[in-house]
């Protein structure tokens, strides 16, 4: 599956997220992965914009 301007995906293991500011060109056969501490991210459903959860406890 290709990935559309917007899409989500966030890492269980660190919290990090990566948003996608472009669509992919490449097209439905080709294999993707959003890779972070070893793991496939998991996708986010239904956010456009905004961490999806709070960082301040972060700091």
């Amino acid at each position: 599956m290709s990935r559309e301007s917007g899409d989500r995906y966030h890492c269980d293991s660190c919290g990090a997220e990566l948003v996608y500011e472009k669509p992919c060109p490449c097209g439905d056969n080709m294999v993707h992965s959003e890779i972070c501490c070893g793991k496939q991210m998991t996708k986010i459903e239904g956010r456009t914009s905004g961490p999806s959860r709070s960082t301040i406890s972060d700091y």
